[in-house]
């Protein structure tokens, strides 16, 4: 799946360059991100039917990175 994260997604007080960062540390466990505002959408034929569990996958890898950056309460 195609996820798209911006500074609106990780915190009140979150800035570019978090998001950058955490953008950089998700590419690193093989997701496929991107920085804007737009829909996750599934980016493989393969993926149709199983987003609900490749949301979740990607969920806890996301607070995992999240938790690896300072700063964002």
């Amino acid at each position: 799946m195609k996820f798209f994260i911006a500074e609106q997604n990780i915190g009140g007080d979150a800035t570019k360059e978090q998001a950058e960062k955490l953008i950089e540390l998700l590419k690193k466990k093989g997701w496929d991100v991107e920085y804007g505002i737009k829909r996750n959408v599934a980016a493989d034929i393969s993926e149709f039917g199983q987003e609900d569990s490749i949301q979740d996958a990607f969920a806890n890898d996301f607070m995992l990175c999240l938790s690896e950056i300072e700063g964002i309460e």
